[in-house]
């Protein structure tokens, strides 16, 4: 047999001595010491090396105990958690609520299940789904267990999460006013008001939102220029068109006019309401700059009309 020959059957035979079954006594005595293992990488704060054993000892879990297995999936949660790895803390932790929905320690994996959720959502200026789960996460939490002591943290969590999302809608509201869609960003404004004021820079929100109003003309210009072109390219379509066609052209050139009415209506509302929202802007917070410069804007669009 020459050399090369013994060598791929020595590997050969290694490789299927690994791939070999273990017996139910090996995979009993394999549970128990990555296990052990486990607990003991988590108290020396190795959690790397915990959440490793943790997750290959659940692969032998008919050979953990009841107690066991509760505990190796609550600390490999906290181990991830505690390891910043949130992404997977959150599998792990959503893992153990849904089989140990009541038990003591519960309660701090949704502390940490709550929080998680927050450290992985983006920033204010991207989707906020992830500060949303927090939210619900939180919210079912509190609903559950009241009186925990946790539960002053959750609240904490609650509301970060609220401000965030706060400020998300504020940047996309500014966006709008930035970019000219100032009718969409008063209502998104007005939202903010309605849905987030303790959240919020009461004064400069509320200064933003009748500015937007104040300026609504333009974007309302910007609607009615793209709908006049539809409109012209929809009336050329008659001459060619069929009977048939002609009742749905004729449709769309109905709709498109009473678009065009409605966005005159939305100016002229959105001015009346600038007017009446500068008065309350008084009341509230007096003649502050922010006042002065809403008063200044109205008196350049008097004068200008």
């Amino acid at each position: 047999m020459s050399v090369s020959v013994k060598i791929a059957f020595i590997v050969a035979f290694l490789f299927l001595s690994g791939c070999a079954k273990l017996s139910e006594e090996e995979r009993a005595e394999k549970a128990q010491e990555l296990y052990s293992s486990a607990l003991e990488a988590f108290k020396e704060g190795d959690y790397g090396t915990a959440t490793w054993d943790f997750e290959e000892a659940l692969k032998f879990m008919d050979y953990l105990t009841p107690s066991q297995i509760e505990e190796a999936k609550f600390l490999l949660g906290k181990s991830y958690y505690l390891d910043e790895d949130y992404v997977n803390a959150i599998v792990a932790l959503e893992d153990y609520i849904f089989y140990y929905p009541k038990l003591a320690r519960t309660e701090e994996a949704f502390y940490m299940l709550v929080d998680s959720y927050i450290k992985v959502s983006p920033d204010p200026y991207r989707d906020q789904e992830y500060t949303w789960k927090a939210i619900e996460k939180g919210k079912e939490f509190i609903n559950k267990f009241p009186n925990s002591p946790y539960t002053p943290k959750v609240n904490k969590l609650i509301e970060t999460a609220y401000r965030k999302i706060a400020q998300h809608e504020f940047l996309i509201a500014k966006f709008y006013e930035d970019y000219g869609y100032t009718y969409s960003a008063a209502l998104r404004y007005k939202e903010l008001m309605l849905n987030f004021s303790q959240y919020i820079s009461k004064e400069e929100v509320f200064y933003r939102y009748i500015k937007s109003l104040l300026f609504v003309e333009s974007q309302v210009r910007r609607e009615k220029e793209k709908i006049m072109d539809l409109l012209t390219k929809t009336q050329k379509k008659l001459k060619s068109a069929t009977e048939e066609e002609r009742k749905a052209i004729e449709r769309r050139i109905s709709f498109l006019k009473k678009e065009i009415i409605r966005w005159e209506k939305i100016k002229e509302n959105s001015l009346k309401e600038a007017l009446s929202a500068l008065a309350k802007f008084k009341e509230v917070y007096g003649e502050t700059p922010l006042y002065k410069d809403l008063e200044r804007l109205v008196r350049e669009k008097e004068w200008k009309s």
